[in-house]
């Protein structure tokens, strides 16, 4: 049974090694599998954005080991899409409200999910479903994120209603092929498992 945790580096030191499972699966994700120019170091990537205390979700399985996570900042201090990848507004204002939070670092452990939503594994719908518990707890009405074509398409699959922002065209970040989208809380369904 996969178990959601919810923490913040600086003030729940009792999940020191949720953040070091965290680091750790972030780096054999986007470095080690997907070979992004990220900061990486001993093994873990890490950004600056980390150091704004954050808020970190996680999936752990039965043995404790982080399945799954992503991390939620505020839009009212710095956040990748305004401070890294403001291009992807392409036009739009950028969004700072206490209301509007941001999506990144979404990643899912390789070979860890069981299909459970069609093709869809049940680590990803349960971090979809924590983005709407997440919201309800913090005030949240919105969120943006800046994600693959791939994971526009998984939110699509599981029926997140979303758009693109600025003028909805994709851009080529890399060796990812990226959009920027707002995703309303409300239009995040109450997915059902099979």
């Amino acid at each position: 049974m996969a178990k959601i945790v919810v923490a913040q580096e600086q003030k729940d030191s009792f999940e020191s090694s949720l953040f070091a499972d965290v680091f750790q699966l972030r780096y054999e994700a986007f470095v080690n599998r997907l070979n992004w120019e990220v900061v990486a170091d001993n093994g873990r990537e890490r950004d600056c954005f980390d150091d704004l205390q954050p808020y970190h979700i996680a999936i752990k399985d039965d043995e404790g080991r982080v399945q799954g996570c992503w991390r939620a900042l505020p839009t009212l201090g710095s956040y990748m899409l305004k401070d890294v990848f403001p291009v992807m507004l392409q036009g739009e204002s950028v969004p700072r409200h206490r209301q509007v939070w941001e999506i990144s670092r979404l990643v899912v452990r390789k070979g860890a999910a069981k299909p459970t939503h069609g093709c869809i594994g049940d680590i990803s719908v349960d971090l979809v479903l924590s983005f709407r518990d997440f919201a309800l707890k913090h005030g949240i009405r919105s969120y943006v994120t800046v994600t693959t074509l791939a994971g526009e398409r998984l939110l699509k699959m599981l029926g997140v209603r979303l758009r693109r922002l600025g003028a909805g065209k994709v851009i080529q970040v890399g060796i990812e092929k990226t959009v920027a989208l707002w995703i309303d809380v409300n239009d995040i369904p109450e997915i059902k498992k099979n």
